[in-house]
């Protein structure tokens, strides 16, 4: 009796002997394990909720944006676009007040560079010639508290549209081409290339204002470390933590790269979370300050940001490690450019907190500096109208003090005031208190006309 094997049968016998004839090495550890050494099996994946936190604090904050142009290059139009794109994208958010007339913020955009020009890619045999527009803008921000004039975040930001990124989708995607288009990428007119940019810098600073947050698939090893990435994919991270670092060392180098791979991704998973937590302490505590119950919140705050910093710190060596052990894992690299940027975030929050804490300091300095008080009809004086009580109040403007006019009505003894204001020491507390203002002067009024009026005692007759 004889045989017949059908050619198709012959290559998967084939197939298959070539899949078990595979040396031990090629199934080494990785993602996906084995099968994924041919191609058969894909790695699995687990979600990383990314949350980064705002470089400077808005919550409940009164804000004005600025936008204004370097040279007189820069188009008005551009300006007022980026403006109005800004304040949308700020109210969007309940934890932001835009208030022109009374801010305690100031938002600064200087547009220093700005263009929007065509090119064209010459035809290529069938495909014929097109034209886009590429661009860049670029803008100095700084972020400026009002009654301080403190520094609160600065950033040169940047956006452009490049031919490189156009010319890589167009060869894509050039045998689909329209006629005369230059690809999905590309910015068909002068309008939609300076939305593009605006869109662009109008994010940046979105994501300097609010927190920022995203949702990853990031790739997690099989093979012997198949148990702890399932952890991962459950996203209990502190239990993979633990797991992993007490695990022993694989024996190869570069198959304990991805063990150490793991415990970096744990680290930043935990990092985010207490950047989350944070978050959602600063939102909940609405701007208050002063409460016992805001303090504890800001103390809290003030530690989960410094957990999250320390769990960046360790993820980012276990992913350098893992990307000295096997440099040539293309998958290591995703996870080294966040941490760059993560820690990069941290370290100018924390520099920004320097600044602000230093320019507050020099401001307070500046006003204990004893002062004096005109006085009509010449001369000075150093209490006719209290110079600690006028000076003290205006000071609690600046730092935002709550309920200031009941603090007045409350203790007349240490805010008293002995005569009427002047006009300019009126302006200056409308200045300085914002709408808080009005209550402030008309508990001042209130105060003067309670005080009782001292008899004035005649001299007695010459006898």
């Amino acid at each position: 009796m004889s045989f017949r094997i059908s050619r198709n049968k012959l290559q998967r016998v084939a197939v298959l002997t070539a899949m078990f004839s595979i040396p031990v090495h090629l199934g080494a550890q990785g993602f996906g394990g084995f099968g994924s050494t041919i191609g058969l099996k894909r790695p699995k994946e687990a979600v990383l909720k990314r949350i980064l936190p705002a470089s400077v604090n808005l919550n409940q904050k009164r804000i004005k944006v600025l936008a204004i142009p370097a040279s007189p290059t820069i188009p008005q139009d551009l300006l007022t676009i980026l403006r109005t794109k800004l304040v949308t994208s700020i109210q969007k958010d309940s934890r932001f007040i835009v208030d022109d007339r009374n801010p305690e913020t100031l938002l600064n955009f200087t547009v220093t560079n700005y263009y929007v020009e065509p090119r064209t890619f010459a035809a290529s045999g069938n495909i014929p010639a097109c034209t886009f527009y590429t661009g860049k803008i670029e803008a100095s921000y700084q972020a400026v508290e009002v009654g301080t004039e403190a520094p609160l975040d600065s950033e040169n930001l940047l956006h452009a549209i490049s031919e490189e990124g156009v010319r890589s989708t167009t060869k894509l995607l050039s045998l689909h081409r329209p006629t005369g288009g230059c690809g999905t990428q590309a910015k068909q007119t002068a309008n939609e290339a300076r939305d593009e940019l605006v869109d662009g810098i109008v994010t940046e600073m979105s994501r300097r204002a609010a927190p920022f947050e995203e949702s990853l698939e990031v790739p997690v090893p099989g093979g012997k470390l198949e148990p702890v990435s399932a952890l991962a994919i459950s996203q209990r991270w502190a239990k993979l933590l633990e797991d992993a670092e007490k695990m022993d060392p694989l024996p190869k180098a570069e198959d304990d790269a991805y063990r150490r791979y793991l415990i970096g991704l744990a680290n930043e998973a935990l990092a985010y979370q207490d950047a989350k937590d944070a978050a959602d302490l600063e939102k909940g505590r609405r701007g208050d300050v002063t409460s016992d119950k805001a303090k504890q919140a800001i103390a809290q705050e003030g530690k989960d940001f410094n957990e999250a910093q320390g769990y960046l710190d360790k993820a980012a060596k276990a992913y350098k490690d893992a990307m000295e052990a096997k440099p040539g894992e293309k998958e290591f690299r995703s996870p080294d450019g966040r941490m760059e940027e993560a820690v990069r975030l941290y370290a100018t929050i924390s520099r920004h907190k320097a600044e602000y804490e230093e320019a507050v300091l020099r401001k307070k300095n500046e006003r204990a500096t004893p002062t004096t008080v005109a006085v009509r009809g010449g001369g000075t004086s150093s209490g006719a109208i209290s110079a600690s009580a006028f000076e003290r109040v205006v000071v609690m403007c600046q730092d935002h003090t709550l309920e200031l006019a009941q603090l007045i009505r409350d203790h007349p003894g240490e805010l008293h005031f002995e005569r009427g204001l002047t006009l300019d020491e009126e302006l200056r507390l409308r200045k300085e208190c914002g709408s808080d203002a009005k209550g402030i002067i008309a508990e001042i009024r209130a105060q003067l006309s309670r005080t009782p009026v001292q008899p004035v005692t005649k001299p007695a007759a010459k006898k």
